[in-house]
């Protein structure tokens, strides 16, 4: 499994960050977890080929992790047109509500013909893609919102999504887990916020966790500076590597 984290920011504009997307290539497909805004450019900069996604994964549907979706599907239908080529079906997996939003936005753009289909998946459902199994666990935002586990044979990946700190994500860590991609939002100094983590909670979370690495995403402007602390915070009772995500950033496992 290799993953490309192409977008690690938020909502709010940072030059050096786009929003939330991770590209996970499998030995059987590219999978792509979460579309925000600029994550169609970076998908071009990873030099992995846009028309190639099939699978899109959503965690939940803020604007930073779903607003290049449309994109991706007109990327893909006018290149199709262009090469004479068949759109192949975009398979969209998300949580409650994912089939109300994705048919509203195809509703109002209906010159987009990339056929969509949508599977809803609910607090511990498992579904087979391809050689690997994904799991699903609900975890605690301002919309109902999911954490991905994705095992193939060889490695295991879990990502949090945007979540305050969750006992499903720390199910989701059963066993041993290669890497977990978390949120860590913002620094202990806004401890108090909600729908989000940081530092010192995420460490209480995983510290007697068998992760080999966490790599902290979705990263406020707030962070900016204090990203060695944070990772240091994180290390003070969690044995394994921990990494600040940046984008384009490779994993490979």
């Amino acid at each position: 499994m290799n993953i490309i984290l192409l977008g690690t920011g938020v909502a709010i504009p940072q030059l050096e960050k786009a929003q939330s997307g991770i590209l996970v290539k499998t030995p059987e497909e590219l999978i792509l977890f979460d579309c925000g805004a600029g994550i169609l450019g970076r998908i071009v900069q990873s030099g992995y080929d846009y028309c190639k996604i099939h699978k899109v994964f959503f965690t939940h549907h803020h604007l930073d992790h779903n607003s290049d979706f449309l994109a991706l599907l007109k990327a893909q239908q006018l290149t199709a047109f262009d090469s004479d080529a068949q759109v192949g079906t975009m398979n969209v997996y998300g949580p409650t509500g994912t089939q109300h939003h994705v048919a509203q936005l195809l509703e109002l753009y209906d010159y987009l013909t990339v056929d969509v289909d949508v599977t809803e998946l609910e607090d511990g459902d498992s579904i087979r893609v391809g050689s690997g199994v994904a799991s699903v666990r609900a975890t605690k935002h301002s919309v109902p919102s999911i954490a991905y586990r994705m095992q193939t044979p060889t490695s295991t990946l879990v990502y949090s999504g945007d979540t305050e700190p969750t006992e499903s994500v720390r199910d989701l860590c059963h066993g041993e887990v290669d890497v977990l991609i978390h949120e860590c939002s913002f620094p202990d100094a806004y401890a108090s916020v909600s729908n989000h983590t940081t530092p010192a909670k995420l460490r209480d979370l995983i510290c007697d966790q068998h992760i080999e690495r966490v790599v902290l995403t979705h990263l406020y402007p707030q962070a900016s500076g204090y990203e060695d602390a944070m990772v240091d915070v994180v290390k003070e009772r969690f044995p394994g590597r921990v990494d600040v995500a940046h984008d384009l950033m490779k994993i490979f496992l």
